[in-house]
């Protein structure tokens, strides 16, 4: 079994889904401390600033700094769904051919996502995000939710650790990673457990956004906009892995 786990994620880019394709089991870890300013509530879309992007964002009610993402809560006295939407008249504008398409779905997608409310509402509307934009690109998406699993794992482990120690509970066979892996786990633990960890390196293959020059990292709707779910889904499957303990 291929496995990979990583916190929910606000609409990430085409290699967050690149590493679900690559998998058949998906944890989402979503006991991991939230963290502002990262990825986890907002991401990059075109905009017609100088830089050419703006963050799009899930608004949420502020909390101490060692909050899990499961216990994080939408600030649900912003408009922030009509605020999204709003950002993205800018594809009608550059007349993106998916646009109209897009929005529709979106508006559908986050209105069900919105009904998603209480303890707990802000990761459980990350993680049927993150459903319907595979279901929307018939990418397959095999997940299970870390805080739902009840994995007798230590109280403590260092950051490196938990990825192997899910995978050996899981019985993987191969654990694949963000390249960010490459300095936060060690190959020879895997080896010792008889387990492969894989490093997937997107390939970031530009494609038309109405612009002389292309931004690449833009959130997987910046895709859905230019390119059919279809061609969104060959996107996707762009990358290369690479082995760091060769089989087991």
């Amino acid at each position: 079994m291929r496995l990979g786990m990583m916190q929910p994620y606000f609409f990430p880019y085409v290699g967050y889904f690149s590493l679900i394709h690559t998998t058949d089991c998906w944890v989402v870890f979503d006991t991991a401390q939230y963290r502002r300013r990262a990825w986890v509530n907002r991401n990059r879309m075109l905009s017609d600033n100088k830089e050419g992007w703006s963050y799009v964002r899930i608004p949420v009610v502020h909390s101490p700094r060692e909050t899990r993402i499961c216990d994080v809560r939408i600030d649900h006295s912003q408009t922030w769904i009509n605020q999204l939407t709003d950002q993205l008249q800018t594809y009608r504008q550059r007349h993106a051919p998916q646009y109209a398409d897009t929005i529709d779905w979106l508006r559908t997608t986050l209105h069900k996502a919105h009904n998603v409310n209480g303890p707990g509402d802000f990761s459980r509307t990350l993680i049927t995000l993150l459903q319907e934009t595979c279901s929307r690109i018939n990418l397959p998406f095999p997940c299970q939710i870390f805080s739902q699993m009840n994995l007798p794992l230590p109280a403590e482990l260092p950051a490196g650790e938990w990825a192997l120690e899910v995978a050996r509970l899981l019985k993987a066979s191969t654990y694949i990673n963000a390249p960010g892996g490459r300095e936060l786990f060690s190959p020879r633990q895997f080896s010792e457990a008889r387990i492969e960890l894989q490093i997937l390196e997107p390939r970031l293959t530009a494609y038309r956004q109405g612009r002389s020059e292309f931004i690449q990292g833009l959130s997987i709707l910046d895709l859905l906009m230019w390119n059919s779910p279809a061609e969104t889904l060959e996107l996707v499957t762009h990358y290369d892995l690479e082995s760091l303990t060769g089989k087991t």
